[in-house]
């Protein structure tokens, strides 16, 4: 052992005043500070040992995503009305939605258009043969009754049952679809100016004569005339999973662009009411009208849970 100490002792070199054990310590010292990283790299692997895989299921997409919006505009009344049937029944019965914009320049307009939805609504649900044309037929000649064809309403309303879409329209509230990116109108506005139209494609007098009428935008259909026409899918038309519907009144249709509106419905149904009220707001129209609209997604069927 002593031997081990003096050879420990002795000069590195001759007339070094560095010893072996110096350049032993030194030696050790740098080897440890090159291990300590792998040493310590590989205790951080075990302990990221992969322990057992956990799958979470995404909680499924409702199959139907809604969302409604109304303003009053410049207006001193609101003459919008709208109403949904209730959510939890849609299973059973389907979803229901119905706008009505009552004709301002007209006695009670809004009150025609709430009483609509609500006797619309009321009667929902209803059997598969029931005659929903021939309901708005009486609807509108009791309202010829009542106000003798100076006060009315539109309509545009909506029936979903699964991925089937029914559509009733009087007037010229709108209904779209956008689908992969584009946008879609569903309905024919009732509006007096696509007669003049037709009446000048036959020869009667120049096309843009029929844009320049100043009585083009009138209602040519309203529930308020004695006969009424109602524009309708006589077959169910077939949703895909994420087609967006939206109901409006023409206080956002005649207010925005299709761009704006296709825009809009690109988001989810609350931010699409969200944007198109900013759309609208911003847009600073000095005779706005009122503005109501129904934003609906279909996400399509779920696994249940």
């Amino acid at each position: 052992m002593e031997n081990v100490r003096s050879w420990f002792n002795q000069p590195l070199f001759q007339g070094s005043v560095l010893r072996i054990w110096m350049m032993v310590a030194a030696g050790a010292v740098l080897l440890l500070a090159l291990l300590f990283p792998l040493i310590l790299r590989k205790k951080k692997r075990r302990n990221k040992m992969p322990e057992e895989p956990i799958t979470e299921q995404p909680k499924p997409l409702p199959e139907l995503e809604i969302a409604n919006l109304q303003g009053i505009g410049s207006r001193e009344q609101q003459q919008d009305a709208f109403g949904i049937s209730p959510m939890d029944r849609y299973e059973e019965d389907g979803l229901l939605a119905v706008l009505c914009d009552g004709m301002g320049g007209m006695t009670e307009g809004g009150r025609i258009a709430a009483e609509t939805v609500s006797q619309l609504t009321g009667i929902f649900p209803w059997r598969d043969d029931c005659d929903l044309p021939g309901w708005i037929s009486q609807r509108s000649a009791r309202v010829y009754r009542q106000f003798l064809g100076h006060g009315g309403t539109t309509l545009v309303a909506v029936l979903l049952k699964g991925d089937r879409l029914f559509f009733w329209c009087v007037g010229d509230s709108d209904l779209f679809l956008l689908r992969d990116g584009k946008l879609y109108g569903m309905n024919i506005r009732q509006e007096y100016q696509n007669e003049l139209v037709l009446r000048a494609l036959e020869g009667a007098f120049p096309v843009e004569e029929a844009f320049l009428d100043p009585q083009a935008g009138a209602l040519s259909e309203y529930i308020g005339k004695e006969d009424v026409t109602c524009d309708y899918n006589r077959i169910p038309f077939f949703l895909q999973p994420e087609d967006t519907l939206l109901l409006c009144s023409d206080g956002v249709s005649d207010t925005l662009t299709l761009k704006q509106i296709r825009e809009a419905m690109a988001r989810s149904p609350q931010a699409c009411c969200d944007k198109l009220e900013e759309e609208i707001l911003s847009s600073g129209k000095p005779s706005q009208d009122n503005y109501t609209a129904i934003a609906l997604t279909y996400h399509g069927k779920g696994e249940k849970t």
